[in-house]
């Protein structure tokens, strides 16, 4: 082979040398770039917007709420215990009567006969007794002097107790006969307002219909039926709201005055009752009227809202553990918390966070302990889901959380 052809040859080799040693820098170049931005990338951690709100303490109150009816606390049916028509009837509804005040008169012309015919009787029952007792006298004297044996004088005097004790027979005949008489006036048993007249001058009165009632206004009773379950929260002495048409709203505070100790076995409910002063009869009865209980008040509560919270499968004394998020040293720091008393919104922390820790509000969903965050400065910059720096930002409220059943 002459010189020039080993020359071309090893140019051409070096040539090729070349070309694999500048296509193994290229290579080295490429990885290093690589690896840059890899190391870039790890050394940028994704920093998510959260909406906060510190913890504090509050007063949480547990109500109940019920709907009852309005009753005076005195409400009086009268009857006519006479069967009979109705000559008078002075009275309408409304109008407000005295004790004894006269409510209605019914016919009673045999019940005068009566009482005639029974003191007519008893006239005669002491006369015969009267003259019985003369005679009496007159055959002690002549039994003393030996003119009437003691047989006649014991005679007579059997005859005078007979004529005593129908005289004193006859006296109660015709009380009972005047009682009868005077029943036939029908008084007002209490002071108070004439709630319903259910008849009218002239019909015809009998003892199974009443003429009219008669309420005690001053005070009214509210009367509500409450549920076995509630029962053991429940005493006499709890404040009490209750609002009626009439109050435009406002409540009117009260407490309770009795809690019925016996249920109804079909309904399974016992009576409550809210004595009212009514001086002013604003409050009528045969109202509805709606009622709140306070059954339970906390002072100096750890609070947070039910939306902050998640609950969870775990459980600690037989109670659901509830997840939280809050912020310490610009991280996401998880928390499992016990609850107790809700009031609205608001439910009490009993264990799990303390007063004046930044709870997360919105974004804690996609929150993982230790996660950085950056707290944001209203409620749309955690909506718009905005990056920091290079990381997107998670936006409030991906999933609803499951409002926690506190108290």
């Amino acid at each position: 082979m002459s010189k020039l052809s080993f020359a071309m040859r090893d140019a051409f080799t070096r040539a090729i040398a070349a070309i694999l040693i500048a296509l193994a820098a290229g290579a080295s170049a490429c990885d290093a770039i690589s690896g840059e931005g890899e190391a870039s990338a790890d050394e940028t951690e994704e920093i998510r917007k959260v909406e906060v709100a510190q913890v504090r303490t509050d007063t949480l109150v547990h109500e109940v709420s019920y709907v009852g009816d309005i009753e005076g606390e005195a409400e009086i049916r009268v009857f006519s215990p006479i069967p009979d028509r109705i000559v008078s009837l002075p009275i309408k509804e409304g109008d407000r009567v005295k004790k004894n005040r006269i409510l209605a008169v019914i016919r009673s012309t045999a019940l005068s006969q009566g009482v005639d015919q029974a003191a007519g009787g008893l006239d005669a029952a002491r006369a015969q007794r009267n003259a019985l007792q003369d005679q009496v006298s007159r055959l002690n004297k002549l039994e003393s002097s030996g003119a009437v044996s003691s047989s006649q004088l014991l005679t007579v005097r059997s005859q005078l107790d007979a004529a005593e004790a129908q005289v004193r027979q006859l006296e109660a005949v015709l009380g009972q006969a005047r009682q009868r008489k005077g029943d036939a006036v029908l008084k007002a048993p209490i002071d108070g307002v004439i709630g319903q007249v259910f008849v009218e001058a002239g019909d015809l009165a009998a003892p199974q219909i009443p003429v009219c009632t008669v309420v005690d206004m001053d005070r009214v009773r509210v009367k509500v039926r409450v549920p076995e379950p509630d029962l053991p929260h429940l005493r006499p002495g709890q404040p009490a709201e209750v609002r009626v048409a009439v109050s435009n709203g406002e409540p009117i505070r009260a407490s309770v005055s009795r809690v019925g100790p016996v249920l109804d076995r079909l309904s399974r409910t016992a009576t409550m009752e809210i004595d009212i002063d009514n001086s002013d009869h604003v409050l009528k009865p045969g109202m509805l009227a709606r009622v709140k209980v306070e059954v339970e008040r906390i002072e100096g509560a750890v609070v947070a809202p039910k939306d902050a919270l998640t609950v969870t499968a775990e459980r600690r004394s037989g109670e659901n553990l509830y997840r939280a998020v809050v912020v310490e040293d610009g991280k996401a720091s998880e928390r499992m918390l016990l609850l107790g008393l809700e009031d609205g919104d608001l439910v009490q922390v009993r264990e799990g966070l303390e007063a004046g820790e930044t709870l997360v509000l919105r974004g804690q969903h996609q929150l993982s302990d230790g996660d950085p965050v950056a707290i944001a400065s209203s409620a749309e910059d955690t909506a718009a889901d905005t990056p920091v720096e290079t990381a997107g930002a998670a936006g409030g409220g991906a999933e609803q959380p499951t409002p926690p059943a506190g108290g």
